[in-house]
């Protein structure tokens, strides 16, 4: 087996992969995983049953690297580098006779008689009747993932969905809020607006950014999110707006002469947050509850279980995690990773139209699809 490699080395993005410390699958039930990659589960559950998370735990413990699963059930090596898992994965090439050939980035792929010619930027050709297109997407082009499998894809046969970047912050129109950098909002409820048209509402943990919001539950829903778009948060989930406002409208004016400020600590959120939500609605936090007049207390509602921010863009593909997009998954065959429009074509991990949240799923998704696919050559050479 022949591995063409355009880096220097191999495994750049897996050694920057969790901070460098490589969350390389999520523990728990596989079952657990179904929720975790929007509507691409369909496609991807062959492969997740076939390879699970624990499977993945095994190989590695086999392979001399222990593991350690964090309370949120992110699994990591115990030495919390990356380069351990990515030494594990190439003593098993080795092993397994697989040939690497580095810097050879790969030009065109072309096919016929069902032989597959593989030409590169140094004039080599290669050949052979099965070809694995593993390139990954386009994030973080700086560790050589610029889409090339794409293209390569296109050239032969194949549709592409519009890749665009995903686990990604988003930078919002609104500016007041950017005093509130580095804060967080521990369980808030974001719902997306795509033309005044509910998307889907997530809930999570949210970070303000010095350019717009951050933290688990944008990164994880950004697939959804488009520039134009707009975001409200419920900071007080799992109340809802209605549920707020017959609260207010029941105990806020009782309170007298406490001040606003002081009535909203009970939600136990930063008091920067109250100061900012309440400038931006032009209300003094500190007015006497009593003073509050009927328009106030539903502005007051509305900022604390609906607050809009309005995307001016997502983080672009230099910071984006994943990317969303690639081969399309109708042109695949879920059970061996085989093109339904190339015998011999393989796709495997992100450059196929392929996303999971944060948290290990994506490098699960890669060696689910991986397996699968090595699994379905090695029993059709055995038959030849």
């Amino acid at each position: 087996m022949l591995l063409l490699e355009r880096n220097s080395v191999a495994g750049r993005k897996l050694l920057i992969s969790g901070a460098g410390q490589c969350n390389f699958t999520h523990a728990g039930p596989i079952e657990d995983f179904f929720d975790c990659y929007a509507d691409k589960i369909k496609f991807l559950k062959k492969a997740l049953t076939t390879f699970t998370n624990k499977d993945t735990m095994k190989f590695f413990e086999s392979t001399g690297v222990a593991y350690q699963v964090f309370p949120n059930n992110k699994v990591f090596p115990k030495s919390m580098k990356s380069i351990d898992v990515l030494d594990a994965l190439l003593l098993k090439c080795q092993k397994a006779n697989v040939e690497f050939k580095y810097n050879e980035k790969v030009q065109n792929i072309s096919v016929y008689d069902n032989v597959f010619t593989v030409e590169t930027e140094s004039g080599k050709r290669y050949f052979s009747d099965q070809v694995v297109i593993a390139t990954g997407g386009k994030s973080y082009q700086h560790m050589g993932s610029d889409g090339l499998g794409y293209i390569l894809a296109e050239k032969l046969g194949h549709t592409i969905v519009k890749p665009r970047p995903a686990l990604t912050d988003i930078r919002t129109v609104e500016k007041q809020y950017r005093v509130l950098s580095g804060l967080s909002a521990k369980d808030a409820e974001i719902t997306i607006w795509h033309e005044q048209k509910k998307i889907k509402s997530y809930v999570g943990d949210l970070l303000f950014t010095h350019k717009g919001l951050s933290g688990p539950v944008i990164i994880n829903s950004s697939r959804w999110m488009y520039p134009k778009d707009v975001v409200t948060v419920n900071f007080l989930y799992p109340q809802t707006h209605e549920d707020v406002k017959a609260y207010f409208a029941a105990h806020l004016a009782h309170r007298g002469k406490e001040e606003v400020i002081t009535f909203l600590k009970q939600y136990k959120l930063p008091r920067n947050l109250y100061q900012v939500l309440c400038e931006t609605i032009e209300i003094d936090e500190h007015l006497p509850c009593a003073q509050v007049n009927k328009k106030q207390r539903e502005q007051l509602v509305q900022m604390l279980t609906k607050c809009p921010f309005h995307i001016n863009e997502l983080g672009g593909f230099h910071i984006a995690m994943v990317t969303t997009g690639g081969v399309k998954l109708k042109e695949v065959n879920p059970t061996t990773m085989e093109s339904r429009k190339q015998k011999g074509l393989y796709f495997v991990g992100e450059v196929l139209d392929v996303d999971g949240d944060t948290g290990g799923y994506n490098i699960q998704a890669a060696f689910s699809t991986a397996y699968l696919c090595a699994k379905h050559i090695i029993e059709k050479e055995n038959t030849v």
